[in-house]
Protein backbone atom coordinates (compact mmCIF):
# COMPACT_ATOMS: atom_id res chain seq x y z
CA UNK A 1 0.00 0.00 0.00
CA UNK A 2 2.90 2.38 0.68
CA UNK A 3 4.36 3.99 -2.39
CA UNK A 4 8.06 3.78 -3.18
CA UNK A 5 9.80 7.14 -2.98
CA UNK A 6 11.81 8.54 -5.86
CA UNK A 7 14.81 10.81 -5.23
CA UNK A 8 14.03 13.95 -7.16
CA UNK A 9 16.82 16.35 -6.24
CA UNK A 10 14.34 18.95 -5.03
CA UNK A 11 16.09 22.19 -4.03
CA UNK A 12 14.62 24.63 -1.50
CA UNK A 13 15.86 27.84 0.04
CA UNK A 14 17.27 27.82 3.58
CA UNK A 15 14.20 29.78 4.70
CA UNK A 16 11.83 27.10 3.35
CA UNK A 17 13.95 24.35 4.90
CA UNK A 18 13.72 26.11 8.27
CA UNK A 19 9.94 26.47 7.88
CA UNK A 20 9.78 22.75 7.21
CA UNK A 21 11.94 21.84 10.21
CA UNK A 22 10.09 24.23 12.52
CA UNK A 23 6.75 22.69 11.61
CA UNK A 24 7.49 18.95 11.55
CA UNK A 25 5.91 18.35 14.95
CA UNK A 26 2.96 20.62 14.21
CA UNK A 27 2.26 18.60 11.04
CA UNK A 28 2.57 15.36 12.99
CA UNK A 29 5.39 13.98 10.86
CA UNK A 30 8.86 12.77 11.67
CA UNK A 31 10.78 13.69 8.55
CA UNK A 32 11.17 16.38 5.93
CA UNK A 33 10.05 13.92 3.25
CA UNK A 34 6.77 13.25 5.06
CA UNK A 35 6.27 16.98 5.60
CA UNK A 36 6.82 17.81 1.92
CA UNK A 37 4.50 14.98 0.82
CA UNK A 38 1.73 16.26 3.10
CA UNK A 39 2.32 19.84 1.99
CA UNK A 40 2.04 18.84 -1.67
CA UNK A 41 -1.17 16.88 -1.05
CA UNK A 42 -2.64 19.75 0.95
CA UNK A 43 -1.79 22.36 -1.66
CA UNK A 44 -3.12 20.21 -4.52
CA UNK A 45 -6.36 19.73 -2.59
CA UNK A 46 -6.53 23.50 -2.10
CA UNK A 47 -6.05 24.09 -5.84
CA UNK A 48 -8.77 21.56 -6.72
CA UNK A 49 -11.13 23.14 -4.19
CA UNK A 50 -10.45 26.61 -5.60
CA UNK A 51 -11.00 25.36 -9.13
CA UNK A 52 -14.28 23.66 -8.19
CA UNK A 53 -15.48 26.84 -6.46
CA UNK A 54 -14.66 28.89 -9.54
CA UNK A 55 -16.65 26.49 -11.74
CA UNK A 56 -19.71 27.05 -9.57
CA UNK A 57 -21.60 24.23 -11.25
CA UNK A 58 -21.32 25.87 -14.70
CA UNK A 59 -19.73 22.81 -16.28
CA UNK A 60 -18.94 19.23 -15.53
CA UNK A 61 -16.04 18.62 -13.19
CA UNK A 62 -13.34 16.34 -14.62
CA UNK A 63 -13.42 12.95 -12.87
CA UNK A 64 -9.61 12.77 -12.66
CA UNK A 65 -9.68 15.76 -10.27
CA UNK A 66 -11.92 13.85 -7.86
CA UNK A 67 -9.71 10.78 -8.17
CA UNK A 68 -6.62 12.84 -7.34
CA UNK A 69 -8.32 14.36 -4.33
CA UNK A 70 -9.58 10.95 -3.18
CA UNK A 71 -6.10 9.46 -3.42
CA UNK A 72 -4.58 12.35 -1.47
CA UNK A 73 -7.19 12.13 1.27
CA UNK A 74 -7.01 8.34 1.29
CA UNK A 75 -3.25 8.38 1.79
CA UNK A 76 -3.54 10.68 4.79
CA UNK A 77 -6.37 8.65 6.28
CA UNK A 78 -4.39 5.43 5.79
CA UNK A 79 -1.35 6.90 7.55
CA UNK A 80 -3.47 8.12 10.47
CA UNK A 81 -5.21 4.75 10.72
CA UNK A 82 -1.85 2.97 10.96
CA UNK A 83 -0.72 5.33 13.72
CA UNK A 84 -3.95 4.83 15.66
CA UNK A 85 -3.64 1.05 15.23
CA UNK A 86 -0.08 1.16 16.60
CA UNK A 87 -1.15 3.13 19.67
CA UNK A 88 -4.15 0.86 20.21
CA UNK A 89 -1.97 -2.25 20.06
CA UNK A 90 0.59 -0.79 22.49
CA UNK A 91 -2.09 0.29 24.95
CA UNK A 92 -3.90 -3.05 24.71
CA UNK A 93 -0.69 -4.95 25.47
CA UNK A 94 0.13 -2.70 28.41
CA UNK A 95 -3.33 -2.38 29.97
CA UNK A 96 -4.81 -5.87 29.59
CA UNK A 97 -8.25 -4.45 30.41
CA UNK A 98 -11.21 -6.90 30.56
CA UNK A 99 -13.55 -6.90 27.53
CA UNK A 100 -16.46 -5.58 29.58
CA UNK A 101 -14.43 -2.55 30.67
CA UNK A 102 -13.29 -1.87 27.09
CA UNK A 103 -16.93 -1.94 25.91
CA UNK A 104 -17.91 0.42 28.72
CA UNK A 105 -15.10 2.85 27.84
CA UNK A 106 -16.02 2.67 24.14
CA UNK A 107 -19.68 3.50 24.85
CA UNK A 108 -18.67 6.33 27.19
CA UNK A 109 -16.28 7.77 24.60
CA UNK A 110 -18.96 7.61 21.88
CA UNK A 111 -21.35 9.57 24.11
CA UNK A 112 -18.66 12.12 24.93
CA UNK A 113 -17.75 12.71 21.27
CA UNK A 114 -21.44 13.14 20.38
CA UNK A 115 -21.98 15.62 23.20
CA UNK A 116 -18.82 17.64 22.48
CA UNK A 117 -19.25 17.50 18.70
CA UNK A 118 -15.58 16.51 18.39
CA UNK A 119 -13.00 14.27 19.98
CA UNK A 120 -11.63 15.56 23.27
CA UNK A 121 -7.97 16.47 23.37
CA UNK A 122 -5.53 14.35 25.34
CA UNK A 123 -5.38 16.99 28.07
CA UNK A 124 -9.18 17.09 28.34
CA UNK A 125 -9.30 13.30 28.59
CA UNK A 126 -6.56 13.28 31.22
CA UNK A 127 -8.46 15.86 33.29
CA UNK A 128 -11.69 13.89 32.88
CA UNK A 129 -10.08 10.63 34.05
CA UNK A 130 -8.26 12.37 36.91
CA UNK A 131 -11.47 14.00 38.14
CA UNK A 132 -13.60 10.86 37.61
CA UNK A 133 -16.13 12.57 35.32
CA UNK A 134 -18.78 10.77 33.24
CA UNK A 135 -19.55 11.64 29.62
CA UNK A 136 -22.46 13.79 30.82
CA UNK A 137 -20.25 15.62 33.33
CA UNK A 138 -17.46 16.13 30.80
CA UNK A 139 -19.79 17.84 28.33
CA UNK A 140 -20.53 20.49 30.97
CA UNK A 141 -16.94 20.47 32.25
CA UNK A 142 -15.54 21.17 28.76
CA UNK A 143 -18.32 23.55 27.63
CA UNK A 144 -16.19 26.61 28.36
CA UNK A 145 -12.89 24.84 27.66
CA UNK A 146 -11.07 26.14 24.61
CA UNK A 147 -9.59 23.24 22.63
CA UNK A 148 -6.86 25.54 21.33
CA UNK A 149 -5.57 25.91 24.89
CA UNK A 150 -4.68 22.23 24.81
CA UNK A 151 -2.72 22.49 21.56
CA UNK A 152 0.89 22.07 22.55
CA UNK A 153 2.28 22.84 19.09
Amino acid sequence: MLEKRVKSGLAVTPRHLKLCDDNLRRAGVGSRNDFVEQAIEFYCSHLISRELSAMGGKSQVPMERFETLSRALGTGQYKLSVEVAIMTRILARMAQVPDSEVRSIQADCAREVKRLGRAPTFLQSARRERDGLTADDSARFFADDNAEDDDLT
